[in-house]
């Protein structure tokens, strides 16, 4: 993420304008180039040639393989099956113990409008998408022992229960505010040039170049033109087939005292800003050690600048992840989870899943966007923030109004089954009895904060993970200072790294806390005793 300075923000603005009207802009090129070159120049038909050549391309790219991939964003989310009436209480009763400010709360997820506006009827829209899964149009999925009726009971129970914690009454009726409904509201996007796509195609072919000179295979299901754009050709690759789906880079793993790595990174534009990150965890992790732990890296397409299918389900993932570790033995000792960003949503489908959650040994969470996510922060931020500074014009533009990362996140993003709390990191870590019973050591796990993250509402997490109870708070006297770097053990025995001076995804961009993620990565890796190496 790049720094705001007035020379950025117009650098970023610059290249926004260009990328989001290159149609127009190419055509209006080309019909002026004949007022500023003589009509016999060679200049002038090469000039035209190139641009027309562009407009062709930009306007097949439009018609063929751009519209129709967003007309897709006109379908319905398939939300998972609804909760039972307990359920949704208990969420409910989790959800509103941990909230800082529940008036912030409020203002927030009803996008910052007036106080006054925001009503019974309005907090009822709210609860109904945030916790049923629908609008008030629609008919409520209702299971075998829930009448009708119950569910207005139901969400008459959660305002009173807000209204108590406000210490007022809502205002009867409906008002002019409208509530953030993630996966029911409209997608908002907006145009980018084949040219940008085209510019993917070349990093990747420079992210593929550097894996492999760092020892990374690449491991792809079949691909084409009408299923993924740009398609860039991975010659040597291992072809996959259903269900093992996912595409992935794998480095063999050969240590005897490191587990290996998996690694789910984040929005952006695939692997790149990892490579260094994930080529720095080379042989060298010890003086007694010096063979190498691998690391499976997923290459997740929807949320890396593509146009390509949907991400699978939670489901589907799942049963695809447990076949791509099946392949690879050195996996079913244990491994070290890494996750960066969005990659925490996926570590949320880990950690709850019986078959895979066993198997990961520590945990390392950089930048996670999945703890507290109940919070608005994260929707907010990525999804209806009107851009500011050069960094949140860069995420506006080339993350959230991207047409594929805006299709995952409106569409195939839903908020409890990728929330992840407190007490389920100390669940993973308190289930560590047999591990340990036979002699494989103890769990760890890491959350590593940017002190000025523009998505994530790192001062409430980091609260949240070094308090007691419910949120609660911890005082800069008992060593919460916003101000530096730090590293604290929470009240869960989660590790907390604060990197002050940071923006979101930063910490791999500096050699510094590049250096500083690669040792904890390191660490973590490291199991007493020896375990099965090789494969």
């Amino acid at each position: 993420m790049i720094d705001h300075s007035p020379a950025r923000l117009v650098f970023i603005r610059t290249c926004i304008f260009l990328l989001q009207h290159a149609p127009w802009i190419e055509l209006c090129l080309l019909l002026a180039l004949p007022l500023f070159l003589p009509i016999n120049s060679p200049w002038l038909h090469a000039l035209s040639a190139i641009i027309a050549g562009l407009l062709v391309l930009e306007v097949t790219f439009a018609i063929f393989i751009y519209l129709p991939h967003k007309s897709r964003l006109k379908q319905l989310a398939q939300h998972p099956p609804p909760l039972t009436r307990d359920e949704r209480k208990s969420l409910f009763e989790r959800c509103i113990a941990n909230i800082p400010n529940l008036e912030r709360y409020l203002l927030l997820w009803f996008l910052g409008a007036n106080p006054s506006d925001i009503r019974r009827d309005n907090v009822r829209d709210f609860l109904l998408w945030a916790f049923f899964d629908r609008d008030g149009a629609q008919p409520a999925p209702y299971s075998d022992n829930e009448p009708p009726s119950s569910h207005h009971e139901e969400l008459e129970s959660y305002i009173h229960r807000i209204e108590t914690l406000l210490g007022r009454q809502l205002p009867p009726g409906r008002g002019a505010a409208t509530p953030l409904r993630l996966t029911l509201d409209p997608i908002d996007t907006r145009y980018h040039s084949v040219i940008w796509y085209l510019l993917i195609a070349l990093i990747d072919l420079t992210t593929q170049a550097r894996l492999r000179l760092a020892g990374f295979t690449h491991h792809s299901p079949p691909t084409s033109i009408t299923t993924t754009f740009p398609p860039v050709p991975f010659p040597g690759a291992r072809r996959l087939t259903p269900p093992t789906s996912l595409p992935y880079w794998y480095r063999p793993h050969t240590s005897r005292s490191h587990l290996p790595i998996l690694f789910l990174h984040g929005i952006g534009i695939g692997l790149y800003p990892y490579i260094t990150f994930l080529s720095s965890i080379n042989s060298t992790t010890s003086q007694d050690d010096t063979s190498q732990v691998g690391i499976l890296s997923l290459s997740l397409l929807p949320i890396s600048s593509r146009l390509t299918t949907p991400p699978p389900s939670r489901s589907a993932f799942l049963t695809s992840l447990t076949c791509i570790l099946a392949s690879h033995p050195e996996f079913s000792h244990g491994f070290t989870l890494v996750c960066h960003s969005y990659g925490s949503v996926l570590t949320t489908h880990i950690l709850h899943s019986p078959e895979l959650s066993p198997q990961v040994k520590s945990l390392v969470m950089i930048d996670p966007v999945s703890i507290l996510l109940h919070l608005p922060d994260v929707a907010y931020n990525f999804t209806r923030r009107k851009p500011r500074g050069a960094n949140e014009w860069q995420l506006w533009y080339f993350a959230s109004m991207d047409l594929g990362v805006a299709g995952v996140l409106g569409r195939h993003f839903f908020w409890r089954e990728n929330v992840i709390w407190r007490g389920e990191l100390r669940s993973f870590l308190e289930a560590e009895g047999e591990e340990r019973a036979r002699g494989e050591g103890k769990r760890k796990v890491a959350v590593c904060l940017a002190g000025r993250d523009l998505i994530v509402d790192t001062k409430s997490v980091a609260r949240y993970m070094l308090s007691e109870g419910n949120f609660g708070d911890v005082p800069e006297q008992d060593g919460f200072d916003a101000d530096v770097d730090w590293e604290l053990s929470g009240s869960e025995g989660v590790d907390v790294l604060w990197f002050a001076g940071l923006d979101h995804a930063q910490v791999f961009e500096g050699k510094r806390s590049r250096e500083r993620m690669v040792d904890l990565v390191r660490r973590y890796c490291t199991v007493d005793g020896e375990i099965g190496g090789g494969g």
